[in-house]
């Protein structure tokens, strides 16, 4: 007997692909005035620019990494190797410490590297950069450093601020702000990058995806380093890997280019009155699951921020990412983590689960999306954006700013003493839930997921009868307040 196909299944799919063609929003392609915050940290040092003779041996500018209440890191990408983090107090200029350089990546393409470099003034291959740091350890917590990179005839940088983490517990609050799928070198990545000076931050995190399309060396420099150069010099980057940084080399250039806590492909750290946790939602075994369960079974810090790429509930054309929430969610809940901060869908939402608030925050560049459906969100925006964050040991509060300045919401969390949070929104009390159960078991998967689409996908929903209306930058016209 002929075997003969049902006509549902083709029609789904005529369906998907319908949607999957009409999901996107015109290209962002504006420009838009900022006024950047004065930091009394750069009044205090400098800039940490370039010397001539640095901008000749230096090859990525100095970036800061992996820093703690007592210890830091200056990563920078030199020609030889041959030179040295000088660190002193600012003002008074008392040296503190000098530490030598040492290499940072790869240790079996040391040689090849160091014999790969080109003379000044010639183009050398992103994948050739000869990635050293200087690992600055014994310091005070909460404290205000100036640093410079030096070489045996003088100074490869100006002076630079650098301040350690944090301690808890502090009147001061802490700043920082998160930013997802940002990695595109075009005019909203560049757009949203100089919104966030407008605010203050202590760090910066990145949610995945800051090097399309596939985390090459030369993405990473060109995308990533170059574009937060400024911010880099001064404040340490915390990323998240993305499905597409997995794409080369499951990452391996992405890997060498960062000096992350143990064991870099997940970590964790504290700043403040907040203990960070950042998953690898590409890779999510057991092995990760069993750590993420011991980190947070540690934790003794107020507030729990973790964050990653895929989003474990959303609207987006993809649907909810189950597999990652088979695998994390239940843990998330058992150990009652405050916020979960995810990207991957170029938009924003908002959702809370079993008292979990979960963010989807792609706005960072990408080129937008549509939603399709109404999952439950309490909150959702089609808009490029970025948080911004102030975190006491009380209170955590979380601003989404879009691309033209303007708030699409304040999330404010209280704890009480009993651990007890209320949430207001827009300084109205909320206390809606999305309307589904919360996972009940935990589900490893051993795949590597390092495709950009290799990830559940879900029916898609009929497309909005109009497509949103993109935003017109404004200049800004209050001027900021001094930074702390």
């Amino acid at each position: 007997m002929r075997f003969v196909r049902p006509l549902i299944p083709f029609a789904l799919i005529a369906i998907f692909a319908s949607a999957s063609s009409c999901h996107l929003v015109p290209v962002w392609d504006g420009k838009v005035e900022v006024r950047a915050l004065e930091r009394k940290s750069i009044a205090a040092c400098g800039t940490g620019a370039l010397t001539p003779e640095g901008a000749k041996r230096i090859t990525r500018s100095p970036y800061i990494q992996n820093t703690t209440t007592t210890s830091t890191n200056v990563v920078w990408g030199s020609i030889d190797g041959k030179a040295a983090v000088v660190l002193s107090e600012p003002n008074k200029g008392e040296v503190v410490r000098t530490v030598p350089a040492v290499y940072a990546a790869d240790p079996g393409r040391a040689a090849a590297r160091l014999a790969a470099q080109v003379a000044p003034g010639k183009e050398l291959a992103a994948d050739n950069i000869l990635v050293v740091k200087s690992e600055l350890t014994g310091l005070k917590p909460t404290h205000l450093y100036c640093y410079q990179v030096v070489a045996d005839d003088g100074p490869l940088t100006e002076l630079a601020p650098l301040t350690t983490a944090a301690a808890p517990g502090l009147d001061q609050p802490t700043h920082f702000v998160m930013v997802g799928d940002t990695g595109t070198g075009g005019a909203a990545q560049v757009a949203i990058a100089k919104r966030m000076s407008e605010v203050p931050f202590d760090l910066m995190v990145f949610l995945g995806d800051i090097a399309y399309e596939s985390g090459t060396p030369t993405q990473l420099e060109n995308k990533f380093f170059q574009i937060y150069r400024d911010y880099l010099r001064y404040v340490p980057a915390y990323p998240a890997i993305g499905n597409h940084e997995r794409r080369t080399r499951q990452g391996r250039p992405y890997f060498e280019a960062f000096v992350l806590p143990e064991p870099e492909r997940y970590y964790s750290f504290d700043w403040g009155d907040v203990h960070f946790v950042a998953i690898d939602t590409t890779q999510r075994d057991s092995k990760q699951l069993q750590w993420l369960t011991e980190d947070l079974s540690k934790n003794k810090l107020p507030w729990v921020i973790v964050f990653g790429h895929h989003p474990m509930y959303t609207n987006a054309l993809r649907g909810p990412q189950r597999g990652i929430r088979r695998a994390f969610a239940k843990i998330l809940t058992d150990h009652k983590v405050d916020l979960v901060v995810m990207g991957h869908e170029h938009h924003y939402e908002r959702f809370r689960v079993g008292g979990v608030n979960y963010i989807v925050s792609g706005g960072g560049g990408g080129q937008l999306t549509r939603f399709f459906g109404s999952f439950g969100s309490l909150k959702k925006a089609t808009v490029h954006h970025y948080l911004a964050f102030e975190v006491t040991a009380k209170t955590l509060v979380m601003k989404a700013i879009n691309i033209s300045g303007k708030e699409i919401e304040e999330l404010r969390l209280t704890k009480d003493s009993d651990g007890a949070i209320k949430v207001k929104v827009d300084d109205k009390p909320e206390t809606k839930s999305t309307p589904v159960a919360p996972e009940k078991q935990t589900t490893p998967d051993e795949k590597l997921h390092d495709e950009p689409d290799d990830d559940v996908k879900e029916q898609p929903t009929p497309p909005p009868a109009a497509p949103p209306k993109m935003p017109v930058p404004t200049p800004t016209t209050t001027p900021p307040k001094k930074a702390p």
